[in-house]
């Protein structure tokens, strides 16, 4: 592992072909703070010593720039061209080694600004960066949005697939199969190159190269064209699991980008060719590609792709709720939490309020929110969909379960389910479990069909709403959790006694507090661990009921629910099909 750019040295030193394409990074990256910004050189190389041969290459005269200031876009997160090391905290790397002597020879100051691949070329050409310098295959059709230098490198690129695959040893093997797949970065020469080969159709596209090698290791696709450098290291930090196979498919060169225009660009390709003339690319080639090069991908930080900090002023964590109650009560007690998480842990949350369930399952899958007050339904649906992961169960009347009930006022003559035929019915909303989805289910066993049988469906917007409306005569039966009535008994001292309960359902498991998947473990059982010291005292109670009627908090793992999906499945509801975005 600790010897893998041991083969790729004798490329560089036969013939100096190197592999090379895009930024990679790790499918699994360290946890560890982004680096502050390297603004001044790093002297790791020294410049080649005065001889006949470096006098010669006097002819390729370089300018004087005087002492500007350039910014450069990188990654450092591309193995062996720019890196963090963990064990120094230093940046590192060809392109350092590169620039730096380039700005000592041409007196300018480089001034490295860390920044993601997906869009590094867009914010050149927008004259974000006066240049960016992290393994750049020239292509035409880049050129039509930046300039580039000479290539000072050519690149390979190979074909990475799992250690044990024996139905292909090539490419050409790999293309005459149509039912294997390719997984590739999106925006890369390495997709280009796959779609070229095997058609797009038979690629899975991703934004990272860690997700990329993952899907490979999985088993999810069976190869992905890469650049050999970034091969080998995916190789080194996932010992055992993946090799390279067969020939190069293809050979191109790496340059410098630069903004159209740039007045950059001639001074860099002087330098280049003075360089390669008086060896000193050679000799950082040597350094950084050679034999005694040892560090893997296990021992670098993640560089852009260090997930941003949360629970901050800055970036605080998103907490999403729905008014199933009276939406004021609800943000109130969610406000008090949230100052007491930040009180105990430092962390900034901010609760909000979303119109529906369905709003807060979509915050959570477009990664806008970090918490989620689901109900089981909902939890089910985003679980299935991967944005969600159950933390605790909300306790009400000293249990983990509920029933849902069917209302209606005591003068309607509605006695049974089986009466709601051409009624009309309000519901919290289209996924309340109690106020809609596990009512249409005990329907469905009636032998009515909600969508056709009710006369009208009303989404009331809260189980306190639907209570109120029929009530109030604006629907002739409801559903909502058990006993919702209770909520409203002040402002209707005699709804118990005007609005009847027809049916309760089975029991349910409350709702969640869950996380989205993104979420550290640290984070996740700081604020754990908050919610169920509220439960510890009477002011915290008295928190936990305003947002919900919760009268306690109990941790709980995904199977709790295993057996509501259950119910769902033996009622022909197809989890899969409704957590399809």
């Amino acid at each position: 592992m600790k010897k893998l750019y041991t083969i790729i040295s004798i490329l560089v030193f036969a013939s100096m072909v190197l592999a090379a394409c895009q930024p990679a990074a790790p499918t699994s990256a360290p946890e560890t703070e982004a680096p502050p910004a390297v603004t001044e050189a790093l002297p790791e190389t020294e410049a080649p010593a005065e001889t006949e041969a470096t006098a010669a290459c006097d002819q390729f005269e370089v300018p004087d720039l005087g002492g500007r200031t350039v910014s450069i876009a990188i990654e450092n997160a591309y193995l062996p061209f720019n890196f963090v090391s963990l064990d120094t905290g230093e940046a590192d790397g060809w392109d350092y080694d590169f620039v730096n002597e380039a700005c000592r020879r041409m007196n300018c100051t480089p001034e490295w600004e860390e920044f993601a691949w997906d869009t590094m070329i867009q914010s050149v050409a927008a004259g974000q960066f006066d240049m960016a310098a992290d393994g750049i295959t020239i292509t035409p059709e880049r050129a039509e949005q930046v300039d580039f230098s000479d290539g000072y490198i050519n690149i390979e690129q190979r074909l990475l697939v799992r250690i044990d695959e024996d139905r292909f040893t090539n490419i050409e093997e790999f293309a005459a199969d149509p039912e294997l797949i390719l997984s590739e970065q999106v925006g890369t020469t390495n997709y280009n190159t796959a779609a070229e080969i095997v058609g797009e159709d038979r690629i899975i596209a991703f934004d990272t190269f860690g997700q990329v090698v993952q899907a490979v290791i999985d088993g999810d696709t069976d190869g992905t064209v890469i650049d050999e450098v970034s091969g080998l290291g995916y190789q080194g930090a996932n010992a055992g699991e993946l090799k390279l196979i067969g020939p190069s498919i293809k050979s191109d060169e790496l340059g410098f980008i630069f903004p159209q225009g740039s007045d950059l660009v001639e001074p860099f390709n002087a330098v280049i060719e003075q360089m390669k003339c008086d060896g000193f690319l050679q000799q950082i080639n040597t350094k950084w590609f050679g034999p005694e090069f040892d560090v893997t991908y296990d021992d670098i930080g993640p560089g852009a792709y260090a997930e941003e900090e949360i629970g901050t002023e800055e970036n605080p964590i998103v907490w999403v709720l729905v008014p199933s109650q009276d939406t004021e009560a609800v943000l109130s007690g969610a406000d008090d939490i949230a100052a007491a998480i930040e009180e105990e842990t430092g962390l900034i949350v901010t609760p909000q309020v979303t119109t529906d369930f369905t709003a807060a399952v979509e915050a959570m899958c477009s990664e806008e929110a970090h918490i989620g007050a689901l109900n089981t339904f909902n939890y089910v649906v985003a679980k299935e969909r991967g944005c969600a992961e159950v933390a605790l169960a909300s306790e009400r009347f000293g249990t983990t379960f509920y029933q849902g009930q069917v209302i209606t006022r005591a003068d309607t003559g509605i006695e049974s389910v089986a009466d709601l035929a051409g009624k009309t019915f309000c519901r919290p909303d289209p996924t309340s479990t109690s106020g809609w989805i596990i009512p249409s289910i005990t329907m469905q066993a009636e032998g009515l069909d909600p969508e056709a049988d009710l006369a009208e469906i009303i989404d009331a917007g809260g189980h306190d709403a639907v209570v109120i409306a029929v009530y109030n005569g604006d629907c002739e039966a409801g559903a909502t959790f058990v006993d919702a009535r209770t909520n409203v008994e002040e402002d209707f001292p005699d709804v118990m006694d005007q609005i009847v309960v027809i049916t309760e359902s089975v029991p349910i498991p409350n709702d969640t507090i869950s996380f989205h998947p993104s979420v550290s473990e640290d984070v996740r059982d700081q604020i754990v661990q908050v919610f169920l010291g509220l439960t510890e005292t009477e002011e915290g109670l008295e928190i936990l009921n305003t947002v919900y009627s919760w009268s306690g908090m109990q941790e709980t793992e995904d199977s709790f629910y295993d057996g509501f999906r259950q119910q769902l499945e033996a009622a022909g509801i197809d989890i899969e099909e409704l957590a399809s975005p």
